[in-house]
């Protein structure tokens, strides 16, 4: 049931988030002897907006002309000359290029300073996240680790941002969306008694052995069901001495709680100081990945501690 870490990928940008994300990675690195991959992504989108045109007047057409029900209109650009010169484009794809440079050897010096060797990939792409999610998932990697926001996004932010959000969601690697914490003492586990928690129990067992941790068990059954049928309570009891039991070497404590899932899932963290939320994705196919269960997708946004999605 224990699975390691032998290659983790880590996205920078140059936030304090990406910041945050790093030392938490070099936590898990040392304990696991982990080979790690810092990646920069450098947006090649600048250049691109700046060829963009706009349609005048005569580029509108109305579409749907035999009914006329409800008139509409398309717009087609003509073709336009760029608005910027190309030694313009060039300049600041240039400069995108050593500014990324900068920041990955600043990364590697930050990791080598901790006594790791990290290799490092610089990476043009229009879209960030979908540059991470290729790399995550042909470079054979087994976890990635990244803060929740980038510098574009809200300093501080805790909830999730948009390039987070959709590698955590897209990627078929396990991913760590990091705020805040940088080392782990305690996990919290939420369960349910199903069968594909049985990967995500592992994970959480492996990160506690390595580190020293203990682990939460949180089980949350429905307030109304437990009104109605009280004996409830006795199934949630089982399911957390079960799974207790899979966690042999490890200190854990048990939580049964009434009420909506999400909602204490994130309070019970707080509650218990907790360092990090372990979750599985239950093995879903892309187009289930994307519109993961609400408790899932609900606490990747609102927790504001790590949270490790685990494929």
């Amino acid at each position: 049931m224990e699975e390691t870490f032998r290659n983790i990928l880590v996205p920078v940008d140059g936030s304090l988030q990406s910041r945050i994300s790093q030392e938490m990675a070099a936590f898990l690195s040392k304990r696991f002897n982990s080979q790690l991959t810092v990646m920069h992504v450098v947006s090649s989108e600048l250049p691109e907006l700046a060829g963009k045109t706009y349609s005048s007047r005569e580029d509108i057409v109305p579409v749907n002309q035999a009914t006329m029900q409800f008139p509409r209109a398309i717009e087609i650009t003509r073709p336009r000359e760029n608005i910027f010169p190309d030694e313009v484009i060039n300049e600041l794809t240039n400069r995108l290029r050593e500014d990324g440079e900068t920041l990955l050897n600043e990364s590697v010096a930050l990791f080598t300073a901790s006594g790791l060797t990290p290799n490092h990939k610089l990476v043009e792409a229009i879209d960030t996240a979908e540059a991470i999610i290729e790399e995550a998932d042909k470079g054979k990697y087994d976890l990635v680790v990244m803060g929740n926001s980038s510098e574009d996004e809200e300093p501080l932010n805790l909830h999730l941002g948009s390039i987070a959000r959709k590698v955590a969601l897209r990627a078929n690697t396990s991913t760590l969306i990091v705020r805040r914490k940088t080392e782990v003492k305690k996990i919290l586990v939420p369960v349910d008694g199903s069968v594909k928690e049985e990967k995500s129990l592992g994970r959480a067992k492996t990160i506690a052995k390595a580190a020293n941790a203990s682990i939460v068990l949180l089980h949350v059954q429905e307030k109304m069901l437990l009104r109605l049928r009280p004996e409830i309570a006795q199934v949630g009891t089982a399911i957390l001495e079960r799974t207790a039991k899979l966690l042999d070497g490890v200190e854990v404590e048990r939580k049964l709680l009434p009420g909506d899932p999400a909602h204490f899932i994130i309070q019970t963290a707080e509650q218990v100081d907790a360092d990090l939320i372990v979750m599985g994705s239950g093995g879903l196919s892309l187009p289930r990945r994307l519109f993961l269960g609400s408790v899932t997708d609900h606490v990747l946004h609102h927790a504001t501690v790590p949270v490790l999605l685990v494929k």
